[in-house]
């Protein structure tokens, strides 16, 4: 429910404001177990020898959208942008960019609970990551990766200790088997998988082996007309 209200988010900010799959046995993993934060620790976006922009989207007088801008002589560039989605008073989703423009993180607070739920990482425009606080303890327990928007792994704490024990694979987005740590030693005792996409992955490499295997025996051609008449 969470990840369908992040996309709602998003939209809504856009309208208003104008890896191959790694192997599974690491103990802890990239993020696993870390703080989430809090909207209200400190000013996510910095101001310090930048320029800022207000907008008030519901025009109630208090400002719903801050944008802050990296100038000098040439450029001005939007580093930062945050915004009160429920105007509640409250920023709830947070977007930073690189100094060309480009966006590099956001943290979305999708419960409007004071506590950041998702962080996304972006590489040339596109989510390559997101830590996901999935039982809102403010703490990192799933994490998604993903290449072309699609996700690869998905790696995810279930019981609380902050080590990984679970683990998604897909393949062109469809997931395909799944890992779970049952001795907490951070490697996958069982593996569960999708009989359907291995069904077809079976099927498609026995036709790719009967196509590399020796050909068919070819009919005898036909006899010549003058010798069918005799």
């Amino acid at each position: 429910m969470k990840m369908h209200h992040l996309f709602i988010c998003i939209a809504v900010i856009a309208v208003g404001c104008g890896g191959a799959a790694g192997k599974a046995g690491s103990t802890g993993g990239p993020g696993a177990g870390q703080t989430m934060g809090r909207v209200d620790d400190g000013a996510k976006c910095e101001t310090e020898n930048r320029s800022e922009s207000l907008v008030d989207l519901n025009q109630d007088g208090t400002p719903d959208v801050r944008k802050v801008y990296l100038a000098s002589e040439t450029t001005k560039v939007l580093v930062c942008r945050e915004a009160d989605l429920n105007f509640d008073g409250t920023k709830d989703i947070f977007v930073f960019f690189d100094q060309k423009g480009q966006i590099s993180r956001d943290e979305v607070d999708l419960d409007y609970d004071g506590s950041i739920d998702i962080i996304s990482t972006y590489a040339k425009g596109k989510v390559v990551k997101q830590e996901i606080d999935t039982n809102s303890d403010g703490l990192v327990d799933r994490i998604r990766h993903l290449e072309a928007d699609v996700p690869v792994r998905v790696e995810g704490d279930t019981d609380g200790d902050r080590r990984i024990d679970y683990w998604e694979y897909y393949e062109a987005g469809r997931l395909i088997r799944i890992g779970v740590d049952e001795d907490g030693d951070g490697r996958a005792d069982n593996w569960s998988r999708d009989d359907e996409t291995e069904a077809a992955a079976l099927e498609e490499a026995g036709t790719s082996e009967a196509e590399e295997g020796e050909p068919a025996e070819e009919e005898a051609p036909a006899a010549p007309a003058e010798d069918q008449e005799s």
